[in-house]
């Protein structure tokens, strides 16, 4: 039986570098999970506290809140935009990077 079907079919949300392997005769399993996020997230809220003023931390911490509606809705653009706004106020920060991978954006 020669079956050239390689369809590759990917369940939820998967980004970075993920190599799928479409040879034959391959069971391949990757699992992705949410941890990376958890923790950038985290991590981004602390460096809000660390880096900004008072004045600005409000600010800061609602963008980063919608940052992380928009990871969970996987919208991009929304994303890359909050993005900028954090990038502007706090630097190239490793948190804002992290998350920026997510949504397989380069700053």
């Amino acid at each position: 039986m020669n079956n050239t079907n390689k369809s590759v079919t990917v369940h939820g949300s998967v980004s970075g570098n993920t190599n799928i392997n479409t040879g034959d005769h391959v069971d391949q399993k990757i699992t992705v999970t949410e941890d990376g996020a958890v923790e950038a997230f985290a991590q981004l809220m602390k460096d809000i506290h660390e880096k900004s003023t008072d004045s600005q931390r409000a600010q800061l911490e609602f963008f980063a809140e919608k940052l992380k509606e928009a990871y969970l809705k996987n919208d991009k653009e929304e994303g890359k935009k909050l993005l900028g706004f954090l990038t502007s106020a706090l630097g190239h920060v490793a948190s804002v990077a992290s998350i920026a991978s997510f949504f397989g954006i380069t700053l």
